[in-house]
């Protein structure tokens, strides 16, 4: 895997957050862009996800899921979304991880380019999936914060 420093910019993002078990992480992505369909809106991106831990739950945390859609919509007070202007994950670094086992290698070889570039980088990692025949490659990044 390479260490490359660029950055992700997505516009008119839909935005769920969700407390699941991780082995559970594909879910609400899977779900979230058949609603979409379903609602005649068409997305324009992979699905990106946030995932942070959660004190005292090991095998629960609160996902974030991002999808860029094709248009501005109108948002209900009560809906279980929000939609964002855009997804900034700027400045940042990633990794391509071709499968899903390469996870945890991928956090450690980010957060070794980042110490040994004096780089400070936020806890939690940015994930976007891209489907592949019958498979995921994900790209993972990393914000740098202070920058």
């Amino acid at each position: 895997m390479i260490v490359r420093e660029e950055s992700l910019i997505l516009k008119n993002v839909i935005c769920v957050e969700e407390i699941i078990p991780h082995e559970d992480w594909f879910k609400p992505a899977l779900s979230l862009r058949r609603n979409l369909v379903n609602e005649d809106i068409y997305y324009t991106s992979p699905v990106v996800f946030k995932a942070e831990e959660m004190e005292n739950e090991p095998a629960f945390g609160k996902y974030t899921y991002y999808i860029g859609i094709n248009t501005e919509v109108e948002v209900a007070k009560d809906a279980e979304f929000r939609q964002l202007d855009f997804l900034e994950i700027y400045p940042a670094i990633y990794v391509r991880c071709a499968e899903i086992e390469e996870l945890d290698e991928a956090y450690e070889l980010l957060r070794k380019h980042a110490e040994k570039n004096d780089l400070e980088i936020e806890d939690s990692f940015y994930h976007v999936c891209f489907d592949v025949f019958d498979g995921v490659v994900m790209d993972i990044y990393a914000r740098i914060k202070g920058e």
